[in-house]
């Protein structure tokens, strides 16, 4: 059972990790977001901080690994080879 658990965690984690950096390159890209009419100064907002949501999308992506390798390995499912 301990074995599954931690190959889901390792799943979720390592694909929380991909979406990260993935999200973490996006973000290095300029944007501008532009409403109403040019120099109007209706075009402004706010951003907020992303690195918050890039430690819970991690922390998140272990979670539901681990609820995944629990459920599989109370399924019944091995990683073990029986011998016939």
């Amino acid at each position: 059972m301990r074995t599954l658990i931690l190959i889901g965690t390792a799943l979720g984690l390592g694909a929380g990790l991909v979406c990260t950096s993935l999200f973490a390159w996006w973000l290095s890209y300029p944007v501008r977001f532009t409403t109403g009419y040019v120099g109007s100064g209706a075009g402004r907002m706010e951003s907020v901080d992303p690195i918050p949501f890039l430690v819970a999308g991690l922390i998140i992506s272990a979670c539901l690994g681990a609820t995944a390798g629990y459920a599989a390995a109370h399924r019944g499912w091995r990683l073990t080879r029986h011998d016939a």
